[in-house]
C-alpha cells in the first residue's frame, strides 16, 4: 500500500512511502531498504494514524500529504516492553489490553496503531484528544520510556519520566492556508 506524504528532515520534498517494499520515493527517485543506513533510531520510526478519514503513516522523516490526519491533537501509546525489557508477544498482549482498559473507562476516543522501527512494530494506540499531560501520565503508569504526541502544530518524542522533548517538529509550515 503506498501512502502519499510530504518529505522533511532527511527528505526534503514530496515523497512517497511504500508499506510493502519498505522504500521511500524522493523527487522521483526510490530509495530502497533507507532503514539499513540510518541509525538514529527514533528520527526513523514511523507510526500508523488510524482515523475515521482512513489511514496513513507519520514519522519525523515525512507527514501524511492530508492535513486532516495531523489537524486533531492525539497521542500514540502502547504498554509493550515496559522499561524497555523485551517482552514476549503474550505478555505484551496482556499489557495492552489492559492499556486499552484503561482508555475505555476514562472514555477516550482511540483507534489502534502501529509504532514500526526497521523490522520491529509495536502495537499501539492512538488516543484522540487527550492532553500531553495526561498522555504521559497513562504511558508512565505502563512504564514507557516515551510517547509519541501531536499538538495540532508539532509533533513531539516526549520521555515520560521527564517529560523532556527529545524530539519535535512543528510541521504547520507545510500546510500553509489549510
Amino acid at each position: 500500500m503506498r501512502f502519499e506524504v510530504i518529505g522533511i528532515g532527511d527528505y526534503i520534498g514530496k515523497c512517497v512511502y511504500d508499506e510493502a517494499e519498505d522504500a521511500l520515493m524522493v523527487d522521483h527517485q526510490v530509495v530502497l531498504d533507507f532503514k539499513k543506513e540510518y541509525k538514529d533510531y527514533l528520527r526513523y520510526t514511523k507510526f500508523l494514524i488510524n482515523s475515521v478519514n482512513g489511514r496513513n503513516w507519520v514519522s519525523f522523516q515525512f507527514l501524511p500529504a492530508d492535513y486532516e490526519f495531523l489537524n486533531k491533537k492525539f497521542a500514540i501509546i502502547t504498554a509493550y516492553n515496559p522499561k524497555n525489557l523485551i517482552l514476549n508477544d503474550f505478555l505484551n498482549f496482556l499489557r495492552n489490553t489492559e492499556l486499552e482498559s484503561v482508555l475505555k473507562t476514562r472514555k477516550y476516543d482511540y483507534m489502534t496503531s502501529i509504532g514500526e522501527l526497521f523490522d520491529y512494530s509495536k502495537e499501539s494506540f492512538i488516543i484522540y484528544d487527550i492532553s500531553k499531560q495526561e498522555a504521559l501520565r497513562i504511558g508512565a503508569m505502563f512504564d514507557q520510556d516515551t510517547i509519541f504526541y501531536n499538538s495540532g502544530e508539532e509533533i513531539t518524542i516526549t520521555k515520560c519520566d521527564t517529560k523532556e522533548d527529545i524530539l519535535s517538529y512543528k510541521f504547520k509550515k507545510h500546510f500553509k492556508g489549510k
